[in-house]
């Protein structure tokens, strides 16, 4: 069975592109301020539970600065902000249309439920 594409659905064909680069500049917001600390947690991460480098948070922190700099907080971000593209464009595509699949059925799923119970829906 074909469904008929409603207004609201041909304003999410027509937005697509808009909705791909809000999840765009989503990601880059994401990573351009969580990187430093991700790089952070995942040298603790990686850090041996027998015999560990860092003392915690700060300590990995303030060797990392003294040793790498601030550059070495950013390494590896060009990867992040390539793979922030896609994924983030595809989440945003995936949260809209499912959005908008809910509305665009919401109202006749309404209905099937009113049927199947025996209750009339009050017209809108």
């Amino acid at each position: 069975m074909m469904r008929d594409i409603t207004d609201t659905s041909a304003l999410l064909l027509c937005a697509l592109p808009q909705v791909m680069l809000a999840g765009v500049i989503a990601g880059f917001g994401l990573w351009g301020s969580m990187f430093p600390i991700d790089t952070i947690k995942s040298k603790i991460q990686a850090d041996s539970l027998s015999k560990p480098e860092f003392k915690g948070t700060i300590d990995c922190l303030k060797r990392s600065l003294a040793v790498e700099g601030h550059r070495g907080l950013w390494r590896g971000v060009t990867a992040a902000l390539y793979r922030a593209i896609p994924v983030n464009a595809a989440i945003f595509l995936a949260v809209e249309g499912t959005r908008q699949l809910i509305a665009d059925t919401e109202e006749s799923v309404d209905d099937f439920v009113a049927k199947i119970s025996g209750k009339e829906t009050a017209a809108v």
